[in-house]
């Protein structure tokens, strides 16, 4: 590239999002340029995503959002304008199971929301759960507690009420795959990507933004910039100096997520789903290679450890063995 360049659009990542965006700008005629850091899409946040496809939210546009992405999902190949030679990313459709807690109200929005909105889903009792998950324990053991508490480990009551099945959801299979086919999507439309490269400076004129400056220099004019630069989205907009006028702020939080096997005698691969688990504050889906995913549903009682994306403890710690031990439950 020359010393300065123009854009219509100037992303800022290049992850499944930012990738998206240049797609679908892209597709609309406009002149897109994503910057990433990294040498290649999707390596960043991306590629540690669980890559969960949900179709559940407590708002009404949230859900409707989500019902239409996952269209786009389960016809990937379309979507993309792809072909079967192209080696793409695959939506595992198993399907997500939300236990009805206290903590999450019995779902009455999330149900509600799917009501208005024609989304499937089923409900399912404790007996039920158990037809369709044969290794599920269905007593209550919330509130969720540390691994350290007396008590961790004790059923706190009978059965939990049920829960929520929606099927048109899953995962999937390879989320670092799916921002390199939107790449090559994007680009079939003539979006540009640059990699290895960092803004430094957001440009400014007349109190709107004119573009972007990168680490070697390098001016890029542009009337819009997009901020999908995941763990770094907090930086750039302290560079932008918005950060100050946003209701909701964004901050780098480290979170751990457990890879374990499937009980013994069980395919979890493939007679498993998604599930959110709020009564033990985890959630989970199925593993390629017969493995568990488990991550946090931050509960009240967890350390909440936000950290500088560019400069943290990239180890695992005694919150990754709390996860699976509640998982185990």
């Amino acid at each position: 590239m020359s010393n300065e360049q123009n854009f219509d659009a100037v992303i800022i990542g290049a992850g499944v999002i930012g990738n998206a965006v240049a797609f679908e700008l892209s597709k609309q005629g406009m002149k897109t340029l994503n910057i990433d850091r990294n040498h290649v899409s999707g390596y960043g946040s991306t590629s540690a995503s669980c890559a969960i496809i949900r179709v559940h939210y407590s708002t009404f546009d949230g859900c409707a959002l989500a019902y239409e992405s996952y269209h786009f999902w389960k016809d990937w190949m379309t979507y993309l304008e792809a072909s079967e030679q192209d080696e793409l990313a695959k939506f595992i459709e198993c399907g997500c199971m939300i236990y009805q807690t206290e903590q999450n109200n019995y779902l009455d929005k999330v149900i509600k929301r799917a009501e208005e909105l024609n989304i499937p889903h089923e409900i399912w009792n404790p007996r039920k759960i158990k037809e369709k998950l044969r290794i599920v324990d269905t007593n209550k053991y919330g509130p969720v507690k540390s691994a350290t508490d007396k008590s961790f480990g004790s059923k706190t009551g009978d059965d939990l009420r049920g829960s929520v099945f929606f099927p048109t959801a899953g995962y999937v299979n390879d989320p670092q795959l799916s921002a390199q086919n939107l790449q090559m999507a994007a680009s079939k439309k003539g979006a540009k990507f640059l990699f290895k490269s960092s803004v430094k400076e957001i440009v400014q004129e007349k109190g709107k933004v004119a573009g972007v400056v990168l680490e070697n220099g390098e001016k890029i004019n542009s009337k819009i910039v997009v901020n999908v630069a995941g763990p770094h989205s907090m930086k750039v907009n302290q560079m932008a100096d918005v950060e100050s006028d946003m209701n909701i702020k964004t901050k780098a939080l480290k979170v751990e997520v457990c890879h374990v096997p499937s009980p013994s005698g069980f395919n979890y691969e493939g007679e498993g789903f998604v599930i959110s688990d709020s009564d033990i504050g985890c959630y989970s889906r199925p593993e390629i290679g017969n493995n568990v995913l488990i991550g946090s549903e931050d509960p009240e009682c967890d350390e909440r450890l936000f950290v500088d994306p560019d400069i943290w403890d990239e180890s695992f710690s005694e919150q990754w063995r709390t996860q699976v031990l509640r998982q185990a439950q």
